[in-house]
């Protein structure tokens, strides 16, 4: 049905009158005062009698229950149905579209499920190479991101909104003015952006305007890969890695299974290399070299923490290593390993370099080693050199084109041709320059010295704000277009929705640039697989791209060029830096952050409430420091501080962190917006005046200076540590294969003797019976099921303040811990949501029965029985019911008056005073079984069910299903000697168990 926002809800007046009783009550026509008269003065003497006591205690609780039910009172609501609805819509069934999204940089394969033609949740493609059915974070907020109301929603010219038509015009009026001179003086500016479609008309216009130069803004991409290939003789080259044949993994300073590089599928990847079910006893090994921990690193299994410069000494001392072994670095008669064996650098971690050595050796063509984004281009090169001289290449590591059409400059570059003359006019293309790069590039003021300056942006922002002419772009989920992923493969990018505000997609706004004929989204991209398609464009051809989510063809092939080492042994003698850091000076590391990366997600509301992976920190950043360097400084978690680096300044808090080198601190990018949406405003602080071009990464000489005042940093964990507790339970490979059931000696209370007297014992075996295992060895602590819950379930986000009182609401939670020592600790991760208790404390002290056993073995919520006295959540010993203290879905639509078209019509939306959990995704459970009633004998067939957490977790980490079906994977993970429920001793015996961890270290490391 189609509805119209305006009628659907009222007009809200302000929070605090939406929350007042009296206002309520007032409106309702109900007395203000909450008791009866004289209620509030009512004493009960002796003589009055049990039947008058209970009569007037009654009435007060009916008032009051009058009352209470108006404060929560759902408006009235209007629809308006179709005239003639579509012939393949039913009403109350969601529909289900493939189709691609490009997210940081990196390309997904999604399914989008739609109700009513809103799109609600965002799932993985099983069919995209790049997804394997899965997604991360970013892909599942990217449904939120499309309700963004502070989205541009019409174009500003010369600070005047116009109407997209009126910018169309004036848009092929300045591309005529351009195409006279041949794009004199105008430079482009584009995010990467990896579509076959927007690579060629970027050619196009290169063509129509030959005098033009083009620039890249980088955001996305790493400015070290590229200019590695180049060094390697290999420039426009990529680099793939592939971990599925990989026993011996190397990540240096690298974060694949995080922010860096085809996430999803490498944790896939990795993940399937951990199994140990059916009694395997071999697995992949992962080391890991960082200054701070990653997601990477916190599930290593040798972690080496180092500063920031000595990763580019052991990536020389493991070259030279590998030499010295016989292993030649660039090959025989190459000057590259003459070159390594002529630095100064000494051998500082001898014992981890013949570690890694020996397994490199032990598995050639079976190992990778990975370099990180924020490495200078020789570590980067010099790491794909190792590769090469491995025998990787080829196996674990692939070189592709970037499929781009036009050579591009860095910002850098535009800089210097903006203040010589060299370019007038500036169109940049997505991204938000104004605010990403770095303080030095001054972009806002290269701005002003432009006479036209336009662009298409997605947000309202500090681009958007300092340019002439802003013009609104389409979401991804909005319009025709397509992606490539590194190998290649094409998807087709299909809109679900309609624009909701009038905006150009990127290739209709080149296409007009360029002064095509045709510019409509639709067109080019079925021109395009007209143009490469081998099974020709015939419709069935095209139909079956569009359902599949993959195109038949790949738009370019691998590169099997050899590398050159020559520009990389010039580069060598003039980048090796050994100069020591100053002893009373910090290394600042600048890393994008893991929920709003460059800023880009600044406005998205699930982002900034998701606990960082190791921090817990939510809506901030901080400058991370280790407990010996903030001890050394006098600091703690909270100071107020001002960091000082190459005469710049930035204000911060600190947060002390366990896993972060001595002598440095960490600062991450994406806050202290200048300009951004009402979600976004007011969080963290800004870093670029501390981050200069040419070292956009890494500054030396940071002095920081405490301000005396301090600073909230609202977390959802703050304590780390088990306390000797069998919470995380882990062993090394060794120890597994010698004692399978390790995990059982852990047991507080053997399991023989985990009962109680107090009640009967469920005897629940029959039927579909429910249950949950999640495998500690393959979860990486991602929390892309956090947000994929939030999205599935209509959980609210809070804000800050009620983070810091505690009143976080996710239904699912990863818990971080930290084992050995606070300065070189290792971390491990633990998810936890409703454990499902067969026993559970919960349902036995609900006075309304609000939470019951269903008969299938579900803990389950009668929201409307709820009055929330909390006694459940009192008693839960996993913490893990929720208790909404206000409003949240209220103020959230306060907020943000689109939020209601993302929402789950399947999942109730809560009102204030109830408590809240997982539900084992209750509502897919019934939809399974309605079908299963209508198409069969009512019994749900394994596998038809996935929680959203279990489709979305990359890792394949969680699995769900009948217990009672001896053939189901989560009936076999229970017979697992691993498997173990989390504090069984209390005899709740938990539904959801967990596989125990283990880890595969190099034997001299352990």
């Amino acid at each position: 049905m189609n509805m119209n926002r305006s009628e659907i809800r009222p007009q809200w007046q302000s929070l605090e009158e939406l929350d007042s009783i009296e206002t309520q009550s007032k409106e309702l026509g109900l007395p203000v005062d909450e008791f009866a008269p004289g209620a509030d003065t009512l004493e009960v003497r002796s003589g009055v009698d049990r039947r008058n006591f209970l009569g007037m205690l009654g009435a007060s609780m009916a008032l009051t229950g009058t009352v209470a039910t108006g404060c929560i009172r759902k408006p009235d609501e209007k629809i308006l149905p179709y005239v003639k609805r579509p012939e393949d819509l039913i009403p109350g069934e969601s529909r289900y579209f493939a189709t691609s999204l490009q997210v940081v940089g990196q390309v997904y394969g999604v399914l989008v499920k739609s109700f009513d033609g809103r799109p609600i949740k965002v799932e993985g493609n099983p069919d995209h190479p790049a997804s394997l059915g899965a997604t991360n974070h970013f892909g599942q907020a990217e449904v939120l991101s499309i309700y963004d109301p502070d989205r541009l929603t019409k174009p500003v010219q010369d600070s005047k909104p116009i109407e997209l038509e009126a910018a169309r015009q004036s848009l092929s009026q300045l591309a005529a003015e351009f195409k006279k001179t041949g794009g004199r003086g105008l430079g482009i500016l584009t995010d990467w952006v990896a579509s076959p479609s927007y690579q060629g008309l970027l050619g196009k216009l290169n063509g129509a305007l030959p005098e033009a130069r083009f620039y890249s803004s980088a955001e996305s991409r790493s400015v070290a890969e590229l200019s590695a290939m180049g060094l390697l003789g290999l420039p426009n080259g990529r680099v793939r890695y592939s971990l599925a044949d990989a026993k011996v993994i190397v990540a240096l300073d690298a974060d694949p299974f995080g922010l860096e590089g085809e996430t999803v599928r490498l944790t896939r990847e990795f993940a399937e290399g951990r199994k140990l079910a059916g009694g395997r006893l071999n697995m992949n090994r992962l080391y890991a070299v960082e200054s701070s921990f990653s997601v990477t690193g916190s599930i290593a299994d040798n972690r080496l923490m180092v500063p920031p410069l000595a990763i580019q000494e052991f990536v020389v001392e493991l070259a030279r290593e590998l030499d010295r072994r016989g292993v030649s670095i660039g090959g025989q008669g190459s000057g590259l390993a003459a070159r390594l064996g002529q630095t100064n650098i000494a051998t500082q971690h001898s014992k981890w370099i013949k570690a890694v050595t020996e397994d490199l050796l032990t598995n050639p063509g079976q190992s990778v080693v990975i370099p990180g984004e924020k490495q200078p281009d020789w570590v980067y090169a010099l790491t794909i050199a190792v590769n090469a001289a491995l025998g990787n290449v080829g196996k674990t590591v692939e070189f592709y084109p970037d499929g781009s059409a036009v050579k591009l400059g860095y910002s850098d570059q535009l800089a210097q041709d903006i203040k010589a003359g060299s370019v007038k006019s500036l169109i940049i293309v997505g991204g938000n320059p104004a605010y990403s790069l770095p303080g030095d590039v001054g972009f806002e003021d290269l701005l002003t010295r432009v006479d036209k300056s336009i662009y298409l942006g997605f947000e309202a922002n500090e681009t958007s704000a300092a340019v002439k002419f802003a013009i609104p772009m389409a979401h991804g989920l909005e319009a025709w277009g397509d992606t490539v992923t590194i190998d290649g493969t094409v998807a087709v990018r299909q809109p679900i929705i309609a624009p909701i505000f009038p905006a150009l997609s990127e290739i209709e706004f080149l296409a007009v640039l360029a002064g095509e004929s045709e510019t409509n989204g639709y067109s080019i991209v079925r021109q395009n697989f007209r143009n490469q398609s081998k099974s020709g464009d015939s419709d069935a051809a095209w139909h079956a791209a569009l359902i599949s989510g993959v195109a038949p063809y790949k738009s370019f092939e691998k590169i099997s060029t050899g590398l050159s080492y020559a520009q990389l042994e010039v580069a060598l003698r003039k980048q090796l830096n050994t100069e020591e850091a100053s002893a009373d000076s910090l290394d600042v590391v600048f890393a994008n952050d893991y929920r709003v990366y460059d800023g880009r997600f600044a406005n998205n509301a699930w982002l900034q409430e998701l606990p960082d992976p190791l921090t817990k920190l939510t809506w901030d950043n901080a400058i991370l420091l280790g407990p010996s360097t903030a001890a050394k400084l006098g600091l703690k978690t909270g100071d107020s501080v001002e960091l000082n680096v190459g005469g710049g300044t930035a204000k911060g808090a600190v947060l002390v962190q366990p896993g972060v080198a001595k002598g440095t601190a960490v600062f991450s990018l994406g806050y202290g917006r200048r300009k951004v949406g009402r979600v976004g405003t007011g969080t963290g602080f800004d870093t670029a005046a501390l981050r200069s071009y040419r070292s956009p990464f890494l500054a030396r000489g940071g002095k920081i200076r405490a301000t005396g005042e301090t600073y909230v940093l609202a977390r959802t964990q703050l304590h780390n540590s088990m306390e000797g507790r069998p919470i995380v339970r882990e062993a090394t490979l060794a120890a597994y294969t010698a004692q399978p059931n390790f995990v059982d000696k852990y047991e507080l209370i053997a399991k023989d003797k985990q009962k109680t007297l107090l009640w009967t014992e469920p005897n629940v075996t029959t039927g579909q019976q429910w249950g949950m295992t999640i495998d500690l060895n393959s979860c990486t602590g991602c929390s892309s099921c956090i947000i994929a819950c939030q999205a599935e379930n209509n959980v609210a986000i809070v804000g800050k303040k009620e983070v810091d009182r505690h009143r976080y609401m996710a239904w699912i939670r990863v818990d971080a811990y930290f084992t050995g020592t606070a300065d070189d600790p290792q971390a491990v991760m633990q998810p936890v949501n409703c454990m499902h208790c067969e026993t559970a404390p919960c349902e036995n002290v609900c006075p309304v029965g609000a939470t019951v056993h269903s008969p299938e073995g579900m803990n389950d919520m009668a929201y409307n029985r709820c009055i929330g006295t909390r006694y459940c959540a009192n008693n839960c010993p996993y913490k893990v019911r929720k208790f909404n203290y206000f409003n949240f879905s209220k103020r959230q639509d306060e907020m943000n008056p689109l939020i209601a078209m993302q929402q789950n019509p399947n999942v109730t939306v809560r009102f204030r005073g109830v408590i809240e959990k997982c539900t084992y995704c209750v509502q897919r459970v019934n939809k399974a079984r309605i079908d299963a009633k209508v198409n069969g004998n009512g019994i749900i067939p394994e596998g038809t069910v996935q929680t959203a957490c279990q489709q979305a977790c990359p890792a394949g980490a969680i699995e769900f299903g009948d217990i009672n079906n001896t053939s189901s994977q989560v009936a076999h993970n229970k017979s697992e000697p691993r498997n173990y429920g989390l504090l069984g001793e209390l005899n709740t015996r938990p539904r959801t168990t967990y596989l125990a961890k283990v880890r595969n270290p190099h034997a001299s490391l352990v």
